[in-house]
């Protein structure tokens, strides 16, 4: 985990630590016909997903299942620089209530003031866009608060109205009833593309709410990815499912699923990569039973272990009106944490498919104890050269389910302390948090090469209860 601390408000760290994080749901689900957050003017800690990012300028966080009330809009130009989409991170900031010159019937809800952003892990699934009708989400109703900040999707919409000056344009389904669509993160081609009367695919995007009269609720594009004309193959979109639950040594099966692949495309073969790190899960296998897939695929496994290769041919064809699942894949993990199952080169026949979704085993700890292991980028052995510009990755943590302490130090041969990388408080999914350590003492000065001892102290803030545990570390230099 890396810990990005905002120092102009250090002193909120304190109190948003103390309690668990909350989710978006927590922030935006209100009964109150206002729309106000109950957390308002609140600091607070959010756990969720990025699933959107404007550099410079503003972000997204969306809880891992999506679904109404799941979405919030971050206000800040620092830590949006510091995030990217799949992110899970723990942000704390300011609950506010939105509301230009207080002119808006309704408000945005976001966060603002942002002191700290803690980034759990990388690469994650973003949360699935809520399909839509454009019914569900008109500009000036408060039946669309419960979509503000969530990832959306709107299929077979018509354009309504040219774009305006504002970037802004109107689109509508069969039921004829209006949502709007807007240029938060890019300018949308107006008149060559956006045409009065035609038919569009897909639409989707973030939802915000700017109170004027032109305005309201509206769905931002994230990219041109996300405006599809045209229903084809092309368009397809994959997705490996993930496992919030799995166990070293125990095998999880995941789900490669496909959007639909129309008879009239006639799509004969599928075939993918899959890039693991087989230091941390091991590829065991696949399953078709509940498939479209009817015969075994051809499989090919890389010598390192490390890239796995799939081909399947059909002469009836892979047809399916409806999303379908292509094939199970079986991963063995070694360790704890997230680990990443990646998908590369993802072809229909000759057509390859650029919207990919990634799956990941997440893998907890299921003991009180006081979990280390440490390395490098490049290796597991416990040994760095801080003055070639090296770092040692640090992994600590404990079972989850409470809010924990950790404490890491460093001690040089003789047993004198000479840095502590790690004081605070930390919560995490699967209870493993990664920090880094250069190699400097507690005065930013770089140690001399020799053995160290790294001595990890984790205790659990409800029962006070402490555990422990020590490993060398070696600080190695050239040789002349």
């Amino acid at each position: 985990m890396k810990g990005i601390v905002l120092t102009f408000l250090a002193l909120t760290i304190a109190v948003g630590i103390m309690a668990d994080p909350l989710s978006c749901y927590d922030i935006q689900f209100t009964e109150n016909p206002n729309g106000r957050s109950p957390y308002e003017n609140q600091i607070v800690d959010i756990q969720a997903i990025v699933t959107a990012v404007k550099a410079n300028n503003f972000y997204y966080l969306g809880d891992p299942d999506g679904g109404p009330w799941s979405g919030l809009y971050v206000y800040h130009r620092d830590s949006s620089n510091l995030v990217q989409v799949g992110d899970e991170v723990i942000v704390t900031g300011k609950v506010l209530e939105f509301n230009y010159n207080n002119q808006w019937t309704h408000t945005l809800t976001q966060i603002t003031d942002v002191s700290n952003v803690d980034i759990l892990s990388s690469g994650n699934p973003v949360p699935p866009a809520a399909i839509l009708s454009t019914s569900e989400l008109p500009r000036n109703n408060a039946i669309s608060e419960q979509w503000e900040g969530v990832l959306v999707a709107f299929y077979n919409v018509q354009i309504k109205s040219a774009t305006d000056s504002y970037g802004q344009f109107n689109i509508a389904d069969t039921s004829n009833i209006q949502a709007m669509v807007d240029d938060g993160f890019f300018s949308i081609p107006s008149q060559h593309s956006i045409v009065v009367g035609d038919w569009w695919y897909v639409i989707r995007g973030m939802v915000d709410y700017w109170g004027t009269s032109s305005a309201g609720w509206k769905v931002n594009p994230r990219d041109r990815d996300d405006l599809i004309k045209e229903d084809s193959v092309a368009n397809s979109t994959i997705r490996l499912s993930s496992d919030p639950l799995a166990e070293i040594d125990k095998i999880s099966t995941l789900e490669l699923s496909s959007t639909k692949l129309l008879s009239e495309w006639g799509v004969r073969e599928y075939s993918f990569d899959i890039n693991i790190d087989p230091a941390k899960v091991i590829y065991q296998g696949f399953d078709i039973d509940g498939t479209v897939t009817t015969a075994a695929p051809s499989v090919t496994v890389s010598s390192a272990g490390d890239v796995i290769t799939f081909h399947y041919g059909s002469q009836d064809g892979i047809v399916s009106a409806t999303d379908m699942i292509l094939i199970k894949l079986k991963f063995e993990p070694k360790i704890y944490g997230e680990i990443p199952i990646i998908i590369t080169n993802f072809k229909f026949d000759d057509q390859a498919i650029s919207t990919i979704y990634n799956g990941r085993l997440q893998v907890k700890i299921q003991d009180n104890i006081a979990y280390l292991s440490i390395g490098t980028a490049s290796s597991s052995k416990n040994s760095f050269d801080p003055s070639m510009n090296e770092v040692l990755n640090i992994e600590y943590g404990t079972k989850t389910g409470f809010l924990a302490r950790a404490l890491i130090r460093i001690y040089d041969a003789q047993g004198r302390l000479v840095a502590t990388p790690v004081h605070q408080n930390f919560t995490s999914p699967t209870g493993i948090v990664n920090t880094t350590w250069n190699g400097r003492d507690s005065n930013m000065k770089l140690l001399e090469p020799g053995i160290y001892y790294c001595h990890t102290e984790i205790s659990n803030r409800e029962t006070s209860k402490r555990y422990t545990t020590v490993q060398p570390i070696v600080i190695k230099s050239r040789l002349k």
